[in-house]
């Protein structure tokens, strides 16, 4: 499909959720095979098929049934999983407040309220904040309800799955030190704190802080793997829910150098979903985001640091990553310095051995970077 086919099916499947999203009729009122073809695979890259399901079905626009059923099976399958996983988090909220560990819910959590049907926001896992110094109680929880331990004090969350949907990320700390994140490490740093009491030992970001921290995490996405639609229908629905004092969130974004990126965003949403046109900076960034899955990809995470470093540059950072990385991920080894060729060989046990599959892609993704941007220029 050339460029501008592309964009043109784009800028019309934003309609449609704009359409939804302001109760009116979008500007097709039929949709033929081909465009519904592009749309649902569109929706699945970006974790947004949920939501083209009831926006088609609200709208009352005309589509091919049989095409339609593939939609109303993901729109019920994830209403499934919302009512799963509100049950499961009463339960560690529960748990959490008659343990006395404060905590904070995050992102999804809290954004899929603002979606005219909360069951139609997708999600992989639920993110919560909660104190670092009650990671054996928290884990505890987890281990005694059946739940398998993916990720444990390593990096800054935990990681606890169970079948057939479950997965809590249990934040012990917001950011890891990364080379573009260190502002917002600092910034976030012993969070939970600064935060307002809701009910017992439950936590809530005022609106304003709520976006900072979206933005925040979006910017962490967009610069490393990418980013996609999901990211601009959440940051829309939650601009349009609530009256936001700018003046206080650009002075705190100032203070991490994401005003520009912050402004670039909400010109980019107000735009598709208003119905403006673009212009030419907002399209390139609509279609780096098109091309990015719901978190991005490993590729374009691999694109974006040769972009910055070089391949060989690259290649090292993996290899040796900055002191600062082995904080989080490596605590005994940043504690104690002379252990970190320690911590190289067992990062490099773990991906030859443990996850040889990876790496191996990731070598030959970073073989591949100079063909694949010969390619999309």
């Amino acid at each position: 499909m050339d460029k501008t086919l592309f964009k043109t099916y784009i800028l019309d499947y934003m309609d449609l959720l704009s359409a939804y999203f302001g109760k009116r009729s979008p500007r097709e009122v039929r949709i033929d095979n081909e465009k519904l073809s592009f749309y649902i695979k569109l929706s699945k890259f970006h974790s947004l098929s949920a939501l083209l399901y009831k926006a088609i079905k609200e709208t009352e626009v005309l589509v091919d049934e049989s095409l339609l059923k593939q939609l109303e099976e993901s729109y019920y399958a994830n209403v499934r999983k919302c009512l799963l996983f509100d049950n499961e988090r009463k339960e560690l909220y529960k748990y959490l407040n008659d343990n006395k560990i404060d905590y904070l819910p995050l992102k999804g959590i809290i954004i899929k309220e603002y979606y005219p049907d909360p069951s139609t926001r997708e999600f992989a896992d639920n993110d919560i904040l909660f104190k670092a110094d009650k990671t054996k109680l928290v884990k505890k929880f987890f281990v005694g309800r059946g739940y398998d331990v993916k990720l444990y004090r390593s990096g800054c969350h935990d990681v606890y799955q169970k079948k057939p949907v479950f997965n809590f990320e249990m934040h012990r700390f917001l950011f890891s030190v990364r080379e573009d994140t260190k502002e917002i490490f600092k910034y976030y740093e012993n969070y939970l704190d600064k935060t307002p009491v809701k009910e017992n030992y439950e936590h809530y970001q005022k609106p304003e802080d709520f976006y900072i921290y979206f933005i925040c995490h979006a910017f962490k996405h967009f610069n490393e793997s990418g980013s996609g639609f999901r990211t601009l229908v959440d940051c829309y629905l939650f601009l349009k829910n609530n009256n936001l004092d700018f003046a206080y969130i650009n002075k705190e974004l100032e203070k991490i150098n994401l005003l520009d990126f912050s402004c670039d965003i909400i010109e980019l949403v107000r735009s598709l979903f208003d119905g403006r046109s673009l212009n030419d900076k907002q399209e390139g960034l609509l279609l780096k985001i098109a091309y990015s899955a719901t978190n991005g990809t490993t590729e374009q995470r691999i694109d974006n640091g040769v972009q910055r470093k070089g391949r060989f540059g690259y290649l090292m950072y993996r290899l040796f990553p900055p002191i600062d990385y082995y904080k989080a991920t490596y605590s005994w080894a940043y504690k104690h310095k002379i252990l970190i060729p320690a911590a190289w060989f067992q990062r490099l046990f773990r991906g030859l051995f443990k996850q040889h599959k990876e790496t191996r892609n990731e070598v030959k993704m970073i073989k591949n970077n100079k063909k694949r941007k010969q390619k999309t220029n």
